[in-house]
């Protein structure tokens, strides 16, 4: 059996005619797995998204949280069962998972007439949707990419991983539209699953912020006093929070006076406290600990998150908007958000804390530099790295497509 989907749309529900020549003459579908209308879902991604979207088109209609109705029970056998196992089975990446997806979805559309699905992180939705809407997809990653470099794709029985490969396989053929936020997933759904590259268009997501600090703001001068750096994330090994305060220690050991906050973890009784600064948690979605966050931001020379593995990172992006340069491993799609002596720099994987101290050290040390990359860094922000830059051009691609649709 299947539940019943929430639908809402961001204008009327009635039916129109096709886009035309208005440029607000589009309705989409917006089909989430979880529920796009919630900031806390994926980060804020889809929620920005949806919100770019709703401020283009005429109508977006949320066909979400699609969920069958069994899935909440046959997750926790799965659980049971890596217990006992040591097996990772994810029922919500199935075939059956994705007929029962298309189902409910079908049902949706029966009460509004879209021109166009969109379906961010929804392999498992569209794989099995049989429609005459043009589809277009977005994520940050295929499951290529993710065997082996994120610890949940690491250990998945043999059955799931050829599963979630045919469903990553079967939302890219039916897919009429790709639009990823790098080339390095971009290149992965090309080698790897075939993909038609004049389907694919690069996006670079935005900040997921709900106040964008101004630009003003943003470049003011800095205080005078000591280096600061600021490190954001909850996952202290793989965002590479040893990494970031071996380089603090480095950079003080040279006589550089540097301090470092970090926003987000907690690091190991063992790690130093010297320098250092520790905000366990900030919730975005509370407007005290959002403007927090913005001052830290705000206070800051640099970002320095050396992550092991990331598909994107929305942080580089906000960053950017408050004129934060940023330093990190040159990892999964970092590089395509870190433009290099743009935005920021990156090392290579390799790289230890000694080697980001030395380049923080070059960076602080040469007159000007820092100040250059500060502008330099709202300034991508400003023309590519926000939602409103995204929404237009994926807007612009949806018209297109459903023009060419007829």
């Amino acid at each position: 059996m299947t539940a019943p989907v929430p639908l809402s749309t961001s204008g009327p529900a009635a039916a129109e005619p096709r886009p035309g020549t208005d440029p607000r003459d589009l309705s989409i579908g917006y089909i989430t797995a979880r529920n796009a209308r919630d900031p806390r879902t994926w980060s804020g991604t889809p929620f920005y998204m949806g919100q770019a979207l709703s401020a283009r088109a005429r109508q977006v209609s949320y066909i979400g949280p699609v969920e069958p109705r069994i899935l909440p029970a046959a997750n926790r056998i799965a659980r049971l069962q890596r217990r006992l196992t040591g097996w990772h089975v994810v029922p919500s990446q199935t075939l059956l998972a994705a007929r029962a997806n298309a189902r409910i979805i079908r049902a949706a559309l029966a009460r509004t007439q879209p021109d166009i699905l969109f379906a961010p992180a929804g392999s498992t939705l569209i794989a099995a949707l049989e429609t005459d809407l043009p589809i277009a997809y977005t994520s940050d990653a295929t499951v290529q990419r993710m065997i082996g470099y994120y610890g949940h794709f690491t250990d998945m029985s043999r059955s799931t991983l050829r599963q979630v490969q045919a469903l990553e396989q079967a939302a890219i053929d039916r897919s009429d539209l790709m639009i990823y936020p790098t080339d390095w997933v971009a290149r992965s759904a090309i080698e790897h699953y075939g993909a038609d590259p004049a389907k694919i268009e690069i996006l670079p997501y935005g900040a997921n912020l709900s106040e964008e600090p101004d630009r003003e703001a943003a470049l003011a001068p800095r205080r005078a006093g000591p280096v600061k750096i600021i490190f954001v994330g909850v996952d202290w090994v793989r965002k590479g929070g040893d990494i970031a305060v071996a380089a603090l220690a480095d950079l003080r050991a040279r006589g550089i006076d540097a301090e470092m906050t970090i926003v987000g973890c907690v690091p190991p009784p063992e790690v130093p406290r010297d320098g250092l600064t520790i905000i366990p948690f900030l919730d975005k979605n509370d407007p005290g600990q959002a403007r927090q966050l913005s001052e830290v931001y705000t206070a800051a020379d640099l970002l320095l998150v050396p992550t092991r593995s990331e598909c994107y990172g929305i942080v580089f992006c906000e960053a950017a908007a408050h004129g934060v340069p940023s330093i990190a491993n040159a990892t999964g799609g970092v590089t395509g958000v870190i433009a290099e002596g743009v935005t920021g720099h990156t090392l290579p994987p390799e790289a230890e804390g000694r080697d980001y101290a030395d380049l923080i050290d070059g960076i602080v040390s040469t007159p000007g530099r820092l100040e250059t990359l500060r502008r330099s860094a709202r300034d991508d922000f400003e023309t590519r790295l926000n939602w409103a830059t995204w929404g237009e051009r994926a807007t612009a691609l949806f018209r297109d497509l459903v023009a060419k649709r007829g």
